[in-house]
């Protein structure tokens, strides 16, 4: 069973630039309940693709340089790195359904 993976400034490039997996980064932070209401689509989501993907997780509020180089005006943003690049966004709250139909296409 995979886990979502909390992701920092620090450990963004090693953790998501140089994954081998395709990895979803959801860029959040705490005090939003759209992003807590999301928590359990990316648990789900991590467990559903074990093996294919990297679910991660950023807080903007304690990791704020990141967000900012990716283009993240609004939260939750969901971004799918494949080989160190963006391949697909989705900005906004998200339904299991919505999250799995965004990184199919890239694993």
């Amino acid at each position: 069973m995979s886990a979502v993976v909390i992701v920092t400034d620090t450990s963004f490039s090693s953790d998501v630039l140089k994954s081998k997996l395709p990895v979803l980064v959801a860029f959040r932070a705490e005090w939003s309940a759209v992003c807590r209401a999301l928590d359990p689509v990316l648990a789900d989501t991590a467990k559903d693709f074990t093996g294919r993907l990297t679910v991660a997780r950023l807080d903007i509020d304690e990791s704020p340089q990141t967000g900012p180089k990716y283009n993240v005006t609004a939260i939750p943003t969901l971004h799918v790195f494949k080989n160190g690049q963006i391949v697909a966004t989705r900005v906004g709250p998200a339904t299991k359904a919505n999250v799995a139909e965004l990184v199919k296409p890239h694993l």
